[in-house]
């Protein structure tokens, strides 16, 4: 009967204690599956521009170099997280272009405005030249962003703000000089020696034209032209290359050159030289003198005036096409040297024959 009663009494403890582990187990299981899980955080959106004016009041829709942008930034604050000093790390974006080494002037997280200042610096002169070269009109259409230092630009809404390329007035005034000066450039060679070999006996309209002179006279006005349309449009002084100063040597060189030469006849000449200096030639054309010597058409004078063209048109494409004085080969250079060169050793026969 005892030993009945113990195996009931422990049968009973057993499913007690069955009854009450099982259930726990299974319910904490039950509790962990259902549990949904955690939601991964929320990536922060970009910043986005929404609003571009510059610091002009009479044209806030147009800036170039000098002035100032103010853009509105719609999420600005959350991007910098009230930190207003984060606002270093923020460079502008003209035409997806990044501009470095100019960051904001002011930022303001609360109003979520930024202020940059359109410099030309050391670090943005390349953006720059990108930027404003080949002109076609006097401003360009450009997307405004901002974004962080090597990433590019976060989204914008502003796709059509005027940048100013070229300065209207300014460059107004620059073609009329320009027009101007050549056309005086073209009035004193016509009449005065400014371009001519002197001619003892003939007036300064009938002296023949010297192909030194004129040399010397194309690379000096393009040099200037050139150098005051990229201070005009980049407001750089300092834009002399060394090639640039190697061709005006060269054009001094050759005209140097070619006056000893003029000068070097004898002063008392012997009967036949001196006959043959009795009638001075006179002008043929401007064409006819630069390319012909006593005996015609000659293919060093060509040489000379061919390749001074040339080099003179890829002068001229390289400055509007990068805004910047082109840097030629010493291979180049060499080549217009020997054809002055061999241009200065012909004109020497030359004079003897026909002083």
């Amino acid at each position: 009967m005892r030993t009945r009663l113990a195996r009931w009494s422990w049968s009973l403890a057993l499913a007690l204690t069955l009854g009450m582990t099982v259930p726990a187990v299974s319910f904490g299981q039950d509790a962990e599956a259902a549990a949904p899980p955690a939601p991964p955080p929320a990536r922060a959106s970009p910043p986005r521009v929404t609003g571009v004016r510059s610091n002009d009041s009479k044209h806030p829709g147009r800036a170039g170099l000098g002035d100032a942008l103010i853009l509105t930034v719609k999420g600005l604050g959350a991007y910098l997280h009230g930190d207003q000093d984060a606002c270093g790390d923020l460079i502008l974006f003209l035409a997806e272009v990044p501009i470095p080494g100019s960051p904001p002037e002011a930022c303001d997280p609360y109003t979520e405005q930024v202020r940059f200042q359109l410099d030309r610096t050391a670090d943005s002169d390349r953006a720059w030249h990108v930027l404003l070269a080949e002109p076609v009109s006097f401003t360009r259409k450009v997307a405004v962003s901002i974004g962080a230092k090597g990433r590019l630009a976060y989204p914008t809404g502003v796709k059509a703000f005027e940048l100013e390329i070229v300065p209207a007035i300014e460059f107004v005034c620059f073609l009329i000089g320009l027009l101007l000066t050549i056309l005086m450039a073209a009035y004193l060679a016509k009449t005065t020696m400014i371009l001519r070999n002197p001619a003892p006996g003939l007036p300064p309209a009938q002296a023949p034209y010297s192909l030194s002179r004129f040399q010397l006279a194309f690379w000096s006005l393009l040099v200037i032209a050139a150098y005051l349309f990229i201070w005009l449009i980049t407001q750089e002084l300092d834009t002399i290359t060394g090639s640039v100063l190697a061709l005006l040597g060269i054009g001094s060189a050759t005209a140097l050159g070619a006056t000893i030469i003029d000068q070097g006849k004898p002063a008392n000449p012997p009967a036949v030289i001196a006959a043959t200096m009795a009638v001075p030639v006179a002008s043929r054309g401007f064409l006819n003198d630069v390319l012909s010597d006593d005996q015609g058409l000659s293919i060093y004078r060509f040489q000379l005036f061919a390749w001074t063209l040339v080099l003179g048109v890829i002068f001229c494409a390289s400055v509007y096409n990068g805004l910047e004085m082109p840097q030629f080969s010493t291979t180049l250079l060499g080549l217009m040297g020997i054809s002055s060169g061999t241009y200065l050793g012909f004109k020497v026969p030359e004079k003897s024959a026909n002083p």
